[in-house]
């Protein structure tokens, strides 16, 4: 199996694919869901395709041996213990050395906001060190899942929920509490409205504070203005769908809001720095590679 077996580039299908639990049911069965990495990856020669959870927030523990990862459209190889972050909607793939011990922890994306509320940092996908301190808590996490003791999902929640901060702290332990709730807000509305087209001012009145202030928020936590953050984010789907659907570049300015297919090819070719198709051909061709080390 070579790079390629992770790309989605001559892909049929009307969307990337939108798996609840690897495909399996609509609802999670439990709290959470554990598994070993074997588990699923040995039914499928070790390789798990790209696809997104529309709704589920994952964290993979990578204890033994190594994987090539894809986040979003960018290829990673871990050659040590370390613990991947897979929020909702990101797209994701791996490819495991036989044999690789790890544990796929999978936690509703409601269930992470009702305990840890404001945490912008666990929307990032990411890879962290996966110290000792995790390490015990995917071990605890994973007995907890196997075991039917009184209490069961009370301590499933607990220890997920002490999993995802101890992630969270890796991935930005600088961003500060104050804006984080509204940060939180103007995702949430951020999801349901950049293929409006909203403008950096309907965001603003929907949260109910200034244009100024939203963008000094987005600029702290965010690392761009408002309206930078805004035209990432749909630039993001745009990604996403040159490279893991086969629709016409015109198709895919229809399904971002564009009504002008020319005009979204100028926004695209501005902020990647080439063209829908030029983008699309240099996928074709496989991911950008580091190595974490």
């Amino acid at each position: 199996m070579d790079a390629s077996d992770l790309h989605y580039s001559n892909l049929d299908t009307a969307r990337i694919p939108k798996f609840e639990l690897y495909g399996e049911r609509a609802l999670l069965p439990d709290v959470v869901h554990c598994e070993t990495i074997a588990d699923r990856s040995s039914l499928h020669g070790w390789a798990i395709q790209p696809h997104r959870h529309e709704r589920l927030h994952q964290f993979l523990h990578l204890a033994e041996g190594s994987a090539t990862v894809l986040l979003e459209d960018r290829e990673s190889t871990l050659l040590r213990a370390a613990v991947v972050n897979l929020p909702a909607g990101s797209v994701h793939g791996f490819r495991f050395v036989p044999q690789t011990k790890g544990t796929v922890l999978t936690v509703p994306v409601e269930a992470l906001d009702a305990t840890l509320g404001a945490c912008p940092m666990l929307g990032t996908a990411a890879i962290v060190d996966a110290g000792p301190r995790l390490a015990t808590l995917f071990g605890d996490v994973a007995d907890e899942f196997a075991e039917t003791r009184p209490a069961r999902s009370q301590c499933l929640a607990a220890v997920a929920t002490l999993i995802a901060a101890r992630v969270a702290e890796q991935i930005a332990p600088e961003v500060g509490s104050e804006g984080s709730p509204l940060i939180r807000r103007f995702e949430a509305l951020l999801e349901t409205h950049y293929r409006n087209h909203w403008r950096v001012a309907d965001y603003a009145s929907a949260l109910g504070i200034s244009t100024t202030h939203l963008s000094r928020l987005t600029r702290a936590e965010m690392g761009g203005g408002a309206s930078r953050v805004i035209e990432m984010r749909l630039m993001k789907e745009a990604r996403r769908l040159l490279a893991y659907t086969a629709h016409p570049v015109g198709r895919i300015a229809v399904d971002l809001g564009f009504v002008d297919p020319a005009y979204f090819t100028r926004a695209f070719t501005r902020s990647a720095g080439m063209t829908p198709s030029a983008f699309r051909a240099r996928v074709a061709e496989g991911p950008v590679r580091t190595a974490e080390a």
